[in-house]
């Protein structure tokens, strides 16, 4: 979260992504900063093995490139 904060900061198009169980902090961190607009994929939690977190990032490619795209 804070990366992405400081690239928005910079101006740089920013998705964070987070898993289930961290959406409401992350939501909670977004509204205390003013950056509601802030585009967040969620995937599922736990990311598991190397093999699982893999796949799952090759799931939410699509839904990251959508929210850089606005």
């Amino acid at each position: 979260m804070l990366d992405a904060i400081k690239f928005e900061e910079r101006g740089k198009p920013t998705v964070v992504v987070a898993t289930s169980s961290f959406v409401r902090l992350a939501n909670s961190i977004k509204k205390s900063m003013n950056l509601e607009d802030l585009p967040l994929v969620v995937v599922a939690h736990p990311l598991g093995t190397e093999l699982v977190a893999a796949r799952q990032a090759r799931d939410a490619a699509d839904d990251i490139i959508k929210a850089i795209a606005g």
